[in-house]
């Protein structure tokens, strides 16, 4: 008999290693030797990417979004979610105890047979019940191997928002300055034609010039005042969606203008072999296909006998009094097993879902990884172009300036019409803002650089917490 017993062990043991569906393992996924328009490749962007923009008040805008962004707390949430799932996965690995008493009072029919001798009866219950699954195949242990990858894939899922969040943030933010840039300049103009169009008017009274100067000097200043407007109401907008990523309400939130130079970092690039380890996003695409890998494993199982181990033990008594009476003991052990021999095709199209699942995840996978580098080379070409368009600009700003200032010099001189005047001037103002314009597109394609290789994430960072997050919810 001990010999039996000891070979039942042994087999159930054995069994216990048979853990059904594939182990995960990584997809290889074969990268780009270089970078066209390469970058710095030295440099591991730090995790305040930020402060490469020389502006402590961005930091504070970027700070804010990431303590109060209701998006970030929703993603926050998601992941406690996860990680309570996880909880409840690991459950199955140990005996489930319950305790379960029980009173009852009945009364049997008179009038039917009844091999009871009484009519009334009592009873009192007190059973501890225990079971527990014998994971055979392996079931349970997948099950928790899917849970923890969404645990990863969650936190993954937090860092990559943090990131976007963080980095519309600082292009908010950005372009936000750049319109005080384009603000200052029209103003200042705006202040240049209202003197040139009293200059014509005071003229075209004299008898110096004819009243069509003063028509193309007072249209000139209208449109002036137009684009004013237009630059006012774009900055208003940047205002208002920087108030909704740090959680304010738009009319009571306000950024003060002020005398800003735009700082352009260098963003070190890296290699294109560690890109796919650097970015959350594809981090947690892989994850997810870890976790549809165990669970091809949790639907191959369905196919199996289940062993469940279950016992019971206690008092049961007709009188309270004597309940606890070594004669009212009670137990009971044995093993049940389910035998699946007929579910209509239900485990094998639970199966086929779960690897269509794991078909999709891999997919998914691969369009972000191919989509990863197509964001750096894209931030990288719009980098290297956008610098070499802004030294033209530089040269155009310059020769522009000096050719409204001849302008006026002759116009002044009676040797030029005032046609010449506003051509050059316009030129010479379309090509200033014009610089303020590629400066903003120059921050905003650094900006999307970083995004596009993780800022500075590194697998295993830990979730940074909101100062509310873990705020309890009424219940």
């Amino acid at each position: 008999m001990k010999h039996r017993r000891l070979a039942l062990l042994l087999g159930a043991t054995v069994l216990a290693g048979c853990v059904q569906g594939p182990d995960y393992q990584r997809p290889a996924r074969p990268a780009p030797a270089a970078w066209e328009h390469p970058a710095n490749e030295g440099t591991v962007l730090p995790d305040r990417w930020w402060a490469l923009f020389g502006d402590d008040e961005l930091g504070q805008h970027v700070d804010a979004t990431l303590a109060a962004n209701q998006d970030l707390a929703g993603a926050l949430a998601r992941y406690d979610q996860a990680r309570a799932l996880l909880g409840v996965a690991r459950a199955d690995e140990f005996p489930q105890v319950s305790l379960d008493p029980a009173y009852l009072r009945g009364r049997t029919s008179g009038t039917v047979s009844n091999a009871l001798p009484a009519l009334e009866t009592t009873l009192y219950r007190v059973p501890v019940d225990v079971a527990y699954e014998v994971d055979l195949w392996g079931r349970v242990r997948r099950s928790v191997e899917a849970a923890q990858a969404d645990v990863e894939s969650g936190a993954d899922s937090v860092a990559t928002l943090r990131l976007s969040l963080a980095a519309a943030t600082a292009s908010t933010y950005l372009s936000l300055r750049s319109a005080d840039r384009d603000i200052d300049v029209l103003v200042r103009t705006v202040s240049l034609r209202d003197d040139a169009l009293k200059l014509a008017d005071r003229r075209a009274h004299a008898g110096v010039v004819s009243d069509l100067d003063v028509l193309r000097a007072r249209a000139d200043l209208a449109q002036t005042r137009a684009d004013l407007a237009d630059a006012h109401r774009r900055r208003d907008n940047l205002e208002h969606a920087l108030a909704v990523l740090e959680a304010r309400d738009a009319p009571d939130f306000h950024v003060a203008p002020k005398p800003w130079t735009p700082t352009l970092p260098a963003i070190p690039a890296g290699l294109p072999s560690t890109l796919l380890t650097r970015r959350p996003d594809v981090a947690s695409d892989e994850q997810a296909l870890a976790a549809a890998s165990a669970r091809i494993g949790v639907a191959r199982t369905a196919f199996f006998p289940s062993v469940q181990l279950t016992a019971s033990a206690g008092f049961a008594s007709n009188d309270a009094g004597d309940l606890t009476a070594r004669d009212s003991r009670l137990w009971g052990i044995g093993p049940s097993i389910h035998l699946p021999i007929f579910e209509g095709g239900r485990n094998r199209a639970r199966l086929e879902a779960a690897e269509a699942a794991y078909r999709g995840a891999y997919a998914h996978w691969r369009q972000d990884g191919i989509v990863a580098f197509r964001e750096v080379q894209d931030a990288l070409s719009d980098g290297a172009w956008l610098q070499e368009e802004g030294t033209a600009l530089a040269a155009t700003v310059e020769a522009a300036t000096a050719a409204a200032k001849v302008s006026r010099s002759r116009y002044d001189r009676g040797l030029a019409g005032y046609f010449e005047v506003v051509d050059s001037e316009r030129q010479a103002l379309a090509s200033q803002r014009a610089v303020i314009q590629n400066d903003q597109q120059r921050l905003l394609a650094a900006i999307s650089l970083v995004k596009a290789l993780g800022g500075g994430w590194k697998e295993g960072d830990p979730v940074p917490r909101q100062p509310d997050a873990s705020a309890s919810v009424s219940r």
